[in-house]
C-alpha cells in the first residue's frame, strides 16, 4: 500500500526542513512592441470606422517597456539537444507505431479558433510570438514533429512538461493536434476511395472504376494540400498575420484538461527533471565556473585591526544577485527563482505532487523555495536564473547560480547553458507569400498528381494508426496507473522540450555568434561585480575574492567572431574549450540523440 507523508518537505528528499518564512519570489519580463494585425482586420475595420486607413502597417520594431512587469515563470533548462535535418521526405510513410494524435477529435475543422481569450496572441512578446509561430509552421509541414510534440504532452499525462524557451507550449501542441486531425480526415477519405474502387474493380472487371478513384484521389490530396498551405500557412502563420488565439481547439475534454495543466506549468517555478538532465530545456552547457571565500575573515579597518564581518544568509545573497540581473539592460530578459527536483522523488512531498496518478503542481511553495536554498539535497534545491533572448528566439542564454554557505565558507557556482537556433529549414516560411488563387489551384493540383499514387496506396496504413492509438494510450495510462498504486517508482520529470527538438547547430549570422558570447561575459560580469559589492557590504576580507575574480576574467581572453576560441566556453560552429583537463565538445558535433524525430518538409 502507498505511505505518503505530506508533512514533509524536502526533508523528506534527504535534508531537514526549516522554518517557511516569507521571501517574495519575483519575476522580470521586458516585453517588445505588438505585432500588426493582419491586413484583412484592418480592412474591415476601415469599412466600421471612416478615416481609419486601409493601408498594411510596417513590421513593428521591438520597443522596450517603461519598466520590467511581473510575469509567473522562467523558462530555462537542459538536455542533450537535438539535430533536426531537413530532408525533404513523406510523413506519411512513418513506420507503424510512431506516436499520433487519436481521431477522436477529428470532427474539428483543421482551421477552426479555440476558445484563447480574444487578443491573448497580442500578449507574447516578440521572441515568444516569432518562437512560436516557426514551432507551428513545423507542426503543419512535419508530421512526424507534430506526432512527437503531442506524444510528449498530450501522450504523457502524469509527466511534467519542460519548458520551452521564448514558445508558447499549448499554442504548438494545438496546431500539432489540428495538422494530425487534417491528414487523419484525408487518410480516412483515400482509404475509402481505394476500397470502393478494389470491389468495383473486382465485381465488374473494369479499369474505371480505378480511373475514377484516381481521379477523386487527386482531388482529396490536392484540397488538403490547399487547406496546409493557403488556409493555415499563408493566411494565419505568416509575419504579421499569427496570432495565439488563431489556434484550434479540441473537442476532447481530456485534451483541453492536459492542455490546461501545461498552461499552468509553463508559467511555474517548479522543474522536474529526468536523470542527469537538471536543466531541461535549456540546450548545451557552456560555462560553468565557481568561487569559494572565507566569509567569516573580516575585512581590516584603518588601524589594521580586522572588523568582525556582518552575518548573512544565503536567501540574503540570492536576493542581491535576482536584483542586479534584473538591472541588466537586456531587451529580452527574465530572471526569477526555481526549485529543480529529481522525478523520482517529487512524490515524497505532496505540495509538489497532490495526487500520485497526476502530474505535479505549477509552483513550488515559497517554503520550499527558502528550503532548497538553504539546504540544498542531491534530489532537490533552489537556483537563481536568468534567461536572455535575442534575434526574436533564435538565441537563448541561460544563467543558473546558487550559493552555499557551511560554516564560515561560502561558495558561489554558475552555469551558463546556450540554445541554439532554430533549423533554418523552419525559417524558410519567411520566404513565401499568399499566391494568387490561380497559383494556388496550379500548385495544389501539381503536388497532388505527382502524390496521389503514394499517399493513396499508404492511406490504409497510417489511418490504421490514428484509429488504434487511442486504445494503445488508454492501456499504456492504465497499465501506468496501476504500477504506480502498487508500490512503481515512477518518474514524473519532463521529456525533452519541443523548443530543443526543433533546433541546429549551425549559426546562421556572424553577429549572432559574437552575441553568444557578449551575453555570457555580460551576465558574469553583471553577477560578479554584485557578488562583490554584497560582500564588501557585510565587512568580507576581499583578497580571496579577488584572486580568484581576476583568474576567471583573464579564462575568456581570445575570441573570434565566427570561430569563437576560449579557454572555458565554447560557443559557435567550430569552437573548442580546453581550460579543463580535457576538451569539451562544440554544439556542432553533438550525436543526434537517438529518439528524436527528424523534420521533414513534405
Amino acid at each position: 500500500m502507498e505511505e505518503r507523508h505530506p508533512e514533509n518537505g524536502l526533508g523528506a528528499l534527504g535534508t531537514p526542513s526549516v522554518n517557511g518564512g516569507s521571501l517574495p519570489v519575483s519575476w522580470i519580463h521586458i516585453t517588445p512592441g505588438q505585432p500588426p494585425e493582419l491586413a484583412e482586420e484592418l480592412a474591415d475595420a476601415d469599412r466600421e470606422s471612416a478615416g481609419t486607413s486601409s493601408e498594411r502597417p510596417a513590421e513593428a520594431p521591438p520597443s522596450v517597456n517603461g519598466g520590467p512587469s511581473p510575469v509567473s515563470h522562467i523558462r530555462i533548462t537542459s538536455v542533450e539537444p537535438p539535430e533536426l535535418p531537413g530532408e525533404l521526405a513523406d510523413a506519411d510513410r512513418e513506420p507503424a507505431g510512431t506516436p499520433s494524435e487519436p481521431p477522436a477529435e477529428l470532427s474539428e475543422e483543421a482551421t477552426g479558433s479555440s476558445d484563447l481569450p480574444d487578443g491573448s496572441g497580442d500578449s507574447l512578446s516578440e521572441t515568444d510570438w516569432e518562437t512560436t509561430r516557426y514551432l507551428a509552421v513545423a507542426t503543419q509541414r512535419n508530421l512526424p514533429y507534430s506526432r512527437f510534440v503531442v506524444s510528449q504532452i498530450i501522450g504523457e499525462p502524469f509527466r511534467a512538461v519542460a519548458p520551452a524557451a521564448g514558445a508558447d507550449v499549448v499554442v504548438v501542441t494545438r496546431w500539432a493536434l489540428a495538422a494530425l486531425r487534417r491528414r487523419a480526415w484525408r487518410d480516412a477519405a483515400l482509404t475509402g476511395l481505394l476500397s470502393i474502387g478494389v470491389v468495383a474493380s473486382i465485381w465488374g472487371w473494369t479499369w474505371i472504376p480505378i480511373a475514377v478513384v484516381a481521379l477523386f484521389a487527386i482531388l482529396v490530396v490536392a484540397y488538403e494540400q490547399w487547406v496546409c498551405d493557403v488556409k493555415v500557412l499563408a493566411r494565419l502563420m505568416l509575419r504579421g498575420r499569427f496570432r495565439a488565439r488563431h489556434a484550434p481547439s479540441s473537442s476532447s475534454r481530456r485534451i483541453e484538461d492536459r492542455l490546461a495543466v501545461v498552461q499552468r506549468q509553463q508559467k511555474g517555478n517548479l522543474v522536474v527533471f529526468r536523470g542527469r538532465s537538471a536543466f531541461v530545456g535549456s540546450g548545451q552547457k557552456v560555462v560553468h565556473d565557481r568561487v569559494v571565500v572565507n566569509v567569516a575573515r573580516g575585512k581590516k579597518g584603518k588601524g589594521g585591526k580586522r572588523q568582525p564581518p556582518v552575518p548573512f544568509s544565503t536567501l540574503q545573497l540570492h536576493g542581491a544577485l535576482e536584483t542586479a540581473l534584473k538591472n541588466m539592460e537586456f531587451p529580452e530578459l527574465r530572471v526569477g527563482q526555481q526549485l529543480h527536483v529529481n522525478g523520482e522523488h517529487v512524490a515524497a512531498d505532496r505540495r509538489l505532487l497532490p495526487e500520485a496518478i497526476g502530474p505535479p503542481v505549477a509552483d513550488a511553495p515559497s517554503g520550499l523555495l527558502h528550503e532548497g536554498c538553504l539546504h540544498p539535497t542531491p534530489e532537490a534545491r533552489t537556483y537563481l536564473c536568468a534567461e536572455i533572448s535575442g534575434w526574436k528566439g533564435q538565441l537563448v542564454v541561460s544563467l543558473f547560480t546558487r550559493a552555499v554557505q557551511v560554516r564560515g565558507s561560502l561558495q558561489v557556482e554558475w552555469m551558463f547553458y546556450e540554445l541554439p537556433p532554430l533549423n533554418a529549414n523552419l525559417l524558410l516560411i519567411d520566404q513565401q507569400y499568399e499566391r494568387r488563387k490561380i497559383k494556388q489551384i496550379t500548385k495544389a493540383a501539381g503536388t497532388s498528381i505527382l502524390r496521389f499514387v503514394p499517399d493513396l496506396l499508404w492511406a490504409p496504413v497510417t489511418f490504421t494508426q490514428y484509429a488504434i492509438r487511442p486504445l494503445a494510450d488508454r492501456i499504456r495510462i492504465r497499465n501506468q496507473s496501476y504500477r504506480i498504486r502498487h508500490g512503481y517508482v515512477f518518474n514524473y520529470g519532463s521529456p525533452r522540450s519541443i523548443r530543443e527538438n526543433a533546433i541546429s547547430h549551425r549559426r546562421h549570422h556572424d553577429f549572432l555568434i559574437g552575441d553568444e558570447l557578449t551575453f555570457i561575459l555580460l551576465a558574469r560580469h553583471t553577477m560578479l561585480r554584485a557578488l562583490r559589492k554584497f560582500l564588501k557590504a557585510h565587512n568580507v576580507d576581499m583578497k580571496q575574492f579577488s584572486d580568484q575574480e581576476q583568474t576567471i576574467i583573464k579564462k575568456i581572453n581570445k575570441y573570434s567572431v565566427g570561430t569563437v576560441k576560449a579557454k572555458n566556453v565554447a560557443v559557435g560552429d567550430k569552437s573548442r574549450a580546453n581550460g579543463g583537463q580535457g576538451k569539451s565538445t562544440p554544439l556542432n558535433k553533438i550525436t543526434r540523440i537517438r529518439d528524436g524525430p527528424k523534420i521533414r518538409h513534405r
